[in-house]
């Protein structure tokens, strides 16, 4: 079998014997993945060396100001322990989140990062001068096959083979041309990753060719990729992906250039809640906070240094809850030795504190900070890390962000997944979201489950207390947006249960899976008469919700059935949201509402205007706004992105 992971199936019952031989927990690669829309290039920008760019405080597509195409994936979930915190990845799909046109079993041409136009011909400024081969200008950065190493049911990534091909081109403007200066072959990690504990490979290039030194300078990656098998339906797709970090192009450099004065996180924001992402507001309790957070910071530099650790803590309002300073504590350089900081003050910071009890849905955001606290730090951008720990109507295990397909596959007809979830109070269950991978020719499309509620005995699944009257099949939204399935009948829960489906076939149904967050401890899957623990390192996504707030749901809304239609812009949104509705102001009143993604109702005011002035303490994120027709009652919800 092909040691691709990530990206690649996992036949996890080969590799335990505690597994039924005719069931299987099985992972696919992504068919596609949802990107948000895509931004328009400044074609008339100029850059100046030098050029920098780790992606660390940034996620989705690549910077404007930085970069001219969208193909690449910002992210901080398919590399682990990058350079520093947040990667490019380039794989197998375009930038419309879709498998590419042309993917297949032979090989394909895929993604490009290409820069945006770099002034070589001369430094501008207070100090002018032209620039020459003389010069010593380097290009350098970091790169990382995916599949990282060792146990193949709890790899990120996957490993492109040989002819799988990561390029790097130069721009020649005298003629007009991309010129290859650069280039790597697919390899396993495990080549590197087994024999130094860190399989990232850090390269240079130097520029050498006068060519190169003109004002319309340019360099680009890209990847040749090529399909895995597969016979079954609904599993081939994403795969080869190349992980680059750490891009750096300046003058008076050389090719040993590779320690930087920085001090960085490596890993995203953990939540601060012991097993949860988010979790209900009213089962929120003081036990369910961690003791204490692990931080990854790292050290680019040759020497030790010392750094100042803090986190903040704060309410919607902008208040600060809680806070927590580490002091200054020395950090050793990671090279050679692979060392991450580990003074407890900064690497497992105590949560000293607990957010407010209360039944009422709540973000907070938590503001991570590192800094090097004596001769100053080359890279501000990735001393800052922000987590938004949500206490709403749901619970959540995973980030929202998917790296895989999960389903199972079995002889029979009928298969199960279970989570369990420890209530602290009596609540009512109303409805669940599903994140469901769109799959290559809409393979998932027609798979039949029911949402289902089970007893727990001895923590397993016991009794089934609940199997919802409706079948329903896989619906798909836009960017990392789940789904929302409401229940036929709302469920009165009081302890410990297991919420999951029963799916009505053995076809592969391709659930959202993220690997960045392990929940095998509460999960559960059965494909005969009994229950399995899951082995797979990652969460499935999907989430209870808890209470009438979460039949707020705008997918209940179909545009073509409202007798009000409207659009808001723009979306992100920064101060003030437009509005356009699909009659006149004039003799109807509407009312407008803003509703927290948890569903707390957060602003309602008579709309008298097009324009809504939105108060400046509303944290980054996504929302629901609502528009009612005072008069009729007629009304249609929107999601919008406030983004400051």
């Amino acid at each position: 079998m092909n040691k691709r992971s990530l990206h690649i199936i996992i036949f996890v019952c080969l590799l335990f014997a505690t597994l039924s031989s005719t069931a299987q927990e099985i992972l696919s690669p992504l068919s596609s993945f949802p990107i948000p829309v895509t931004a328009k290039s400044n074609d008339t920008l100029r850059l100046e060396i030098p050029f920098f760019d780790d992606f660390s405080d940034y996620e989705g597509l690549p910077d404007p100001n930085r970069w001219l195409s969208n193909q690449a994936f910002i992210n901080k979930d398919y590399a682990p322990q990058p350079p520093s915190v947040g990667v490019a990845t380039l794989d197998a799909i375009d930038q419309n989140g879709e498998l590419y046109p042309q993917a297949s079993t032979n090989l394909f041409y895929a993604d490009t990062l290409a820069s945006q136009i770099i002034r070589l011909d001369s430094i501008t400024g207070t100090y002018q001068r032209r620039l020459s081969p003389s010069d010593s200008v380097t290009l350098s950065f970091y790169f990382l096959p995916g599949g990282w190493y060792g146990n193949q049911w709890e790899r990120v990534g996957d490993a492109p083979s040989s002819q799988d091909t990561l390029f790097l081109d130069f721009y020649n403007s005298v003629d007009s041309s991309w010129v290859t200066v650069w280039f790597t072959p697919g390899f396993d990690a495990d080549t590197a990753g087994i024999a130094s504990h860190w399989p990232w490979r850090y390269t240079t290039i130097k520029i050498e060719d006068s060519c190169f030194f003109s004002d319309k300078f340019q360099f680009r990656f890209r990847n040749y990729a090529s399909l895995d098998p597969n016979p079954k339906s609904g599993i081939a797709g994403n795969c080869d992906q190349w992980n680059i970090d750490y891009i750096y192009l300046d003058r008076n450099r050389t090719l040993a250039d590779s320690f930087f004065r920085d001090i960085t996180f490596v890993e995203k924001a953990p939540s601060m809640l012991k097993h949860y992402q988010a979790m209900p507001a009213r089962q929120f309790r003081a036990g369910d906070m961690k003791s204490e957070l692990e931080m990854t910071i790292s050290n680019r530099y040759n020497q030790t240094l010392a750094s100042n650790y803090s986190y903040v803590v704060l309410n919607e309002a902008g208040q600060q809850i809680g806070n927590y300073d580490g002091g200054y504590e020395n950090i050793v350089p990671f090279y050679p030795a692979g060392t991450y900081q580990n003074m407890p003050v900064h690497s497992r910071p105590p949560v000293n504190f607990c957010f407010p009890i209360s039944d009422e849905s709540a973000d907070y955001s938590i503001i991570h900070v590192v800094r090097e606290g004596v001769g100053g730090d080359n890279h501000g951008g990735n001393d800052t890390l922000r987590f938004t720990q949500t206490l709403g109507n749901y619970y959540a295990y995973d980030d929202g962000v998917p790296e895989n397909g999960y389903g199972l596959t079995s002889t029979g007809n009928h298969m199960w997944f279970a989570y369990r979830f420890d209530l602290n109070t009596a609540d009512t269950l109303t409805a669940v979201d599903l994140y469901f991978n769109r799959t290559r020719n809409g393979e998932n499309e027609g798979i039949q489950f029911q949402i289902c509620v089970w007893s727990c005995r001895k923590g397993v699944p016991d009794a089934l207390l609940y199997k919802d009257s409706e079948k329903r099949t896989p619906q798909f939204k836009g960017f990392n947006e789940f789904y929302r399935y409401a229940l036929s009948n709302q469920v009165r829960i009081s302890d410990t249960v297991f919420i999951g489906f029963e799916q009505l076939s053995n076809d592969f149904i391709n659930i959202g899976f993220d690997r960045g967050n392990d929940a095998r401890p509460w999960s559960y899957y059965r494909t005969g008469n009994e229950w399995s623990h899951s082995i797979l390192s990652g969460a499935v996504m999907m989430r209870p919700v808890f209470g009438a707030s979460a039949l707020l749901s705008t997918h209940q809304v179909s545009p073509d059935n409202d007798k009000i239609q409207f659009s808001v812009f723009p979306n992100p949104i920064n101060d003030h949201l437009n509005i356009s509705i699909n009659r006149d102001f004039v003799g109807e009143q509407y009312q407008i509402q803003l509703y927290s993604i948890s569903g707390k109702l957060l602003l309602t005011q008579t709309l008298s205007s097009s324009t809504l002035q939105l108060p400046a303490n509303y944290a980054n994120g996504v929302y629901v706004v609502r528009i009612t027709n005072i008069a009729t009652g007629d009304f249609c919800t929107k999601k919008i992105i406030i983004n400051h």
